[in-house]
């Protein structure tokens, strides 16, 4: 009977016996007998000397972050912690793209269990919401195993926060920043509430009572009009509206940037087991000015012209608190875990843009913002790890809720005249106060089972089987409002107040100033209320095998079956039913395979085929409105969209020199049926706006390669000799074209109605994918001092130019992003004070100022569509340990 002894403890424990045939029931020190002919002998073949447990432990295509990872490149979130993990790029600040491939291609999971989402345009979580003072760790997986959800285009990013600790510990972390484009530079806010400065409102951005009151199930629609408003009823609806406190943008100076964070843990032994309690508490505040262009443009001959062209001012401050609490049972081969976490992020954000509309005559007009965003999310976990005879049961239970509110986004423009005073527009949409509410709720559940069969065809097999189930519900209603002309509307006498005096309640009637309602009309185009939800039961069997010595093998096939709905409701007239309902439900059969050739101690070769989808998220299907606060921009869902389906194939070499220290070389490629693509939309209003559809066809390949090294050298000198040296460097080639053939069409939403253009209005066969950079590098160079106690560390990180919206012609090129290089230095040092271990950082991040650009260009033209200048930042954090 042979048998590949996989544990690296147990080989050190062999020491020199390795090399020779060695008895069964040799246990002890002794000096083990001759072997008799007939006695049976076991075979322990060394393999993967130096290959990490990790890597060793899974047969598919994979890249952990560590802890060690994290606090060495100093990152603050999940989001910033894995732009360094070879093939991933971040955009937006918050949304990690996987080799390319955009957010909506890859999943994020927290210990294996998928998240709901705050965001209104994405079913995927925002990375930026998890600091990383809760993260133990990060798994980014790139090829499809069949215990993982069949929604796998890039990959999988499953997130683990911090478990039970090996002894007590208390830290304490405080934080202070600045940005050279913010701190003590003069900035744009309002007044809001009192509680602004904490995150949290103090009531004063409700829905306003008139309108929960008298119109909470009929619109605001002024007296005399069919099923309006009495004029008492009306008077009281206007002067329920807050109104200085939310519209008058001031001018202030925003605070310097800063943290603190606190983390707790402890066990101990019980009659019932070994038990441990860990608990994390943060709070951030961030401040950010931006100051850029926002262009649009026109088909011209031989390229393009300027249609509109704005330059803007904006200041957000960002409020984060974040909680997690865990205990733990250890009892026998028996784990029995609970967590529970809880993120409160908001936004206040105040802008000003001032547009000339160059198509129009040089039209001038300010546009004046303000906005507060309120994200949450609440978790909880229960999971269990027991080992039954042979089986091993691994089995968790979530339940998580997400609410998105944003209250009063208020946004108002002024028309400059020829004599340079500015005149309220109040027409169409010109004066908008919106509310939008977000609800998300998930249930998940899965166990899995893992047995060693006791096969003689192959060297060691591993059965794995199991099911899984997850449920999502998501619940968004908006309300719009306008002020209009009355029938006695004066430019010259009202148009020049100033926003809160031009709203007051003396002014509104159906003489002056009218509030009307706009929820659900054919003015903004949306559906005022959506429902939507998810359901997946997925089972799944896997076999992983050595079939032979040094190969592995690991093969799969999980099932999927999957209702996914969209529905639409008149908010003023729910019980008549749905205004519009869609649903997919698919089912689909999902195989993977992969082998690994173990060719040598210290060196692999992984090679992967599978099939998987892409699901189109919630806000991509719903019609409703959406303001990206991000670029201006309006995005409408298209609830006509369909599955994704990918084939993906991997190759990679792998070689492990010494522990944490490896160079990988892999290729990929990949087909996809219908992806998914944003189209961009010059509006009425000089902006673009959004929508999204299915390309026919597309395909990616593209290879990467990873080196980390470390080195220690002699220099004949004392500071230089004590240091060990760190080399990181990774780098990813990614091609992607879409297949546009002379019969293929696209599927668009055209006020309710489905039309189907020919995909050759709006693509051009070869076109790169939407979101796909080239090339991405990053590179890690520093030392680590033991002596001194003392970790310093120089990234730089490069995206190559990414489409990011398609223009709505052909006529039009692209809206590109480019990312740039942007280097960042980080310096750790851990030193005692009165007995107590402290540990300082240093960090200065974006030292070459790189700034945010998107832009078209065509016939040797270049306007920028949303770029803006990113300020150089500097921080400062103390950490005390008790």
């Amino acid at each position: 009977m042979n048998a590949t002894i996989r544990n690296l403890s147990a080989l050190l424990l062999a020491g020199t016996a390795l090399s020779i045939a060695m008895p069964v029931h040799a246990q002890t020190a002794q000096p083990a007998p001759a072997a008799d002919p007939g006695t049976e002998v076991e075979e322990i073949v060394v393999n993967g000397k130096f290959i990490p447990d990790q890597i060793r432990d899974t047969p598919e295509v994979a890249n952990f972050l560590t802890i060690e990872d994290i606090q060495r490149a100093g990152d603050d979130t999940a989001a910033q912690a894995l732009t360094r993990v070879t093939g991933l790029s971040l955009v937006s600040g918050k949304f990690v793209y996987v080799r390319g491939l955009g957010e909506r291609y890859s999943q994020a999971l927290l210990n294996g269990s998928p998240l709901p989402s705050p965001e209104p345009l994405q079913r995927v979580i925002p990375l930026d919401l998890f600091p990383s003072s809760i993260l133990a760790g990060t798994s980014v997986q790139k090829t499809f195993s069949a215990n993982y959800p069949g929604e796998f285009g890039g990959g999988i990013i499953d997130l683990q926060t911090v478990g039970v600790p090996d002894e007590a510990y208390l830290n304490v972390s405080v934080g202070l920043g600045y940005d050279s484009e913010t701190t003590d530079k003069r900035g744009l806010t309002y007044y809001g509430s009192k509680y602004d400065e904490l995150g949290f409102d103090d009531g004063t951005r409700k829905l306003p009572v008139g309108v929960r009151q008298f119109a909470a199930n009929r619109p605001v629609v002024f007296t005399g009009a069919t099923g309006g408003l009495t004029q008492a009823e009306y008077k009281a609806v206007a002067r329920s509206f807050s109104n200085s406190s939310v519209n008058v943008i001031q001018s202030d100076k925003p605070w310097a940037n800063g943290n603190v964070d606190l983390s707790a843990g402890q066990s101990f032994e019980t009659d019932f087991g070994r038990v441990g309690v860990v608990g994390v508490l943060g709070y951030r505040n961030s401040w950010l000015n931006r100051e850029g262009v926002r262009q649009t443009t026109l088909p011209d001959v031989g390229g393009i012209a300027l249609a509109t062209d704005s330059t803007f001012q904006a200041t957000q401050n960002d409020i984060s608190w974040s909680g997690l609490g865990g205990v733990a049972l250890e009892f026998g081969d028996n784990e029995i875990r609970y967590m529970g976490l809880w993120i409160r992020s908001t936004s206040k954000r105040a802008r000003i843009t001032e547009n000339s509309a160059i198509s129009q005559g040089n039209s001038n007009v300010n546009a004046y913002a303000t906005e507060w965003y309120r994200r949450e999310l609440q978790l909880s976990q229960l999971s269990g790890k027991h080992k039954l005879g042979d089986i091993d049961i691994d089995w968790r239970g979530t339940y998580g809720r997400t609410t998105r509110e944003a209250p009063y986004e208020r946004a108002y423009r002024y028309g400059l005249r020829a004599d340079g005073k500015r005149t309220a527009l109040l027409s169409g949409a010109n004066q908008l106060v919106s509310f939008s509410d977000l609800d998300e709720n998930i249930g998940s559940a899965n166990i899995d089972f893992r047995y060693e069969l006791p096969v003689d065809l192959v060297r060691q097999a591993e059965l794995k089987v199991g099911y899984a189930w997850q449920k999502n519900d998501r619940a968004s209603v908006r309300r719009d409002f306008t002020y209009d002309q009355g029938r006695n509307w004066d430019p010259l006498r009202y148009g020049t107040e100033r926003i809160d005096f031009l709203v007051a309640d003396r002014n509104i009637n159906d003489d002056i100033v009218v509030l009307r309602e706009l929820s659900g009309s054919a003015l903004t185009g949306d559906s005022a209320q959506y429902e939507a939800g998810l359901e997946v039961h997925a089972a799944y069997v896997q076999i992983d095998a050595e079939i032979v010595e040094l190969l592995r093998a690991g093969v799969g096939l999980r099932y999927e079956d999957a209702k996914e709905t969209i529905l639409t409701r008149d908010i003023f007239n729910v019980a008549a039913g749905p205004t519009f309902q869609r649903k997919i439900s698919e089912s689909y059969v999902l195989p993977t395979a992969t082998l690994t050739w173990n060719f040598a101690e210290d060196q692999q070769l992984r090679a992967g085929l599978s099939k998987t989808i892409g699901r189109p998220q919630f806000r991509e299907l719903a019609p409703q409105r959406y303001r990206d606060t991000e670029t201006d921009r309006i995005l409408t869902g298209n609830p006509f969209l369909e599955d994704t389906k990918f084939t993906n194939a991997d190759l990679r070499y792998e070689f492990y020199f010494d522990r944490g220290q490896y160079v990988t070389v892999g290729g990929f490629f990949k087909e996809l049926k219908k992806p998914v693509e944003s189209l961009a939309v010059l509006g009425s209003d000089g902006n673009f706006q959004q929508t999204f559809y299915n390309a026919p066809k597309a395909q990616i390949y593209g290879a990467e390669i990873e080196l980390k090294k470390y080195f220690e050298h002699e220099f004949g000198n004392p500071f230089l000799d004590s240091k060990r040296w760190l080399v990181a460097v990774n780098y990813t080639y990614n091609s992607s074209k879409l297949k546009v053939g002379s019969g293929d069409t696209i599927v668009l939403n055209t006020t309710g109605i489905r039309t189907t253009p020919p995909a050759s209005d709006y693509l051009t066969d070869g076109d790169r994918l939407q979101g796909a950079s080239k090339h991405l590098a990053n590179l890690q160079l520093g030392f680590e001092d033991d002596e001194a106690q003392s970790q310093a560390t120089v990234l730089i990180s490069y995206a190559s130019p990414r489409v990011t919206a398609r223009a709505s012609s052909i006529d039009l090129p692209d809206l590109v992003q480019k990312p740039g290089v942007r280097l960042d230095f980080v310096y750790r040092k851990t030193f005692m004070v009165m007995e107590r271990e402290f540990s300082g950082s240093f960090e200065a991040r974006n030292l070459l100022g790189t700034d945010s650009q998107e832009y078209q260009s065509a016939g040797g033209n270049r306007f920028d569509t949303n770029s803006y200048d990113l300020g150089r930042t500097v921080s400062l954090g103390l950490t005390a340990r008790f």
